[in-house]
């Protein structure tokens, strides 16, 4: 089936929908030899190469992958957000290595924030992901000083629902603490880290720690410790796909092996000794 290049590429995890596009338009991509346009179509069988070097995505395709992070607040996501001479410092240079692709964010963290963070190399989960991850629910535990009342805390429900923009709180509770300092947590949906920040900012607090612990079915790992990460099992990844409405990609690499291997034209059989049949 023909897709267009750029989604192409951006499934593939070679490059984000917009950095394809502006690569198509340096001229940088070429299908079959010749310069690629913007909004091209591709077939299976073509080659694309950028720079002059071949891509084999149909090896990369089966090989998607889906991670789980652990962020320190304040860790630079790349390195130009780095201080200069620091090395090892980013989250890009702790995730393991690739070739060929690349790791896209899933809904990333603010600067300040840390906690969770979702990885991925398959594009089209990466944009299906902008699209809803403020749909899913997710889970956040904040630092603030001072004591909580339970009347304030359940005050925080009505005050997300007038917040700009409005946000869902689902469940809030305290989760203890030592001296001045407490923990609250936070089942919410249609809000991101910085929401609860301000929310909170606005009530009065003192906010000096925002962690997510939770992005829909993925909840941080007790055993990832800060600045490393872990594959998602293939259950874990089901259930990832499952949220973003997107088929299994562990079934969809076994029946695109299968449909090749339907497609390929048999081959004839040789006579072996002795009247043997022997397949070449």
């Amino acid at each position: 089936m023909a897709e267009r290049l750029q989604k192409v590429l951006a499934s593939a995890g070679i490059a984000s929908r917009r950095e394809a596009e502006a690569w198509i338009s340096a001229g940088r991509v070429t299908v079959n030899g010749k310069a690629a346009l913007l909004g091209q179509r591709v077939e299976p069988d073509d080659q694309i190469a950028i720079d002059g070097r071949r891509l084999r995505l149909e090896r990369a395709a089966p090989e998607d992958l889906v991670l789980i992070y652990h962020r320190s607040p304040g860790e630079p996501l790349k390195s130009e957000t780095a201080a200069e001479g620091e090395v090892g410092t980013t989250t890009y240079e702790r995730l393991p290595k690739l070739r060929g692709r690349r790791w896209l964010p899933l809904s990333p963290l603010a600067p300040t924030d840390g906690g969770l963070e979702v990885f991925t190399t398959d594009g089209t989960l990466r944009a299906q992901a902008s699209k809803l991850a403020r749909e899913l629910v997710s889970g956040y535990v904040v630092r603030v000083g001072g004591e909580a009342s339970e009347e304030l805390l359940e005050e925080l429900k009505g005050r997300a629902t007038q917040a700009d923009p409005p946000f869902e709180i689902l469940n809030v509770a305290a989760a203890g603490g030592e001296g001045r300092n407490r923990w609250l947590e936070f089942e919410v949906r249609h809000a991101h880290g910085r929401d609860l920040r301000n929310l909170l900012l606005a009530a009065g607090f003192e906010v000096s720690r925002v962690l997510r612990t939770r992005f829909g079915p993925v909840t941080m790992d007790r055993g990832v410790m800060r600045g490393r990460s872990r594959e998602l099992t293939q259950e874990e990844c089901d259930a990832v796909y499952k949220a973003m409405g997107l088929p299994n990609p562990f079934e969809r690499a076994k029946q695109l092996r299968a449909d090749s291997r339907a497609a390929a034209p048999s081959r004839p059989a040789r006579r072996g000794p002795r009247g043997t049949s022997r397949l070449r």
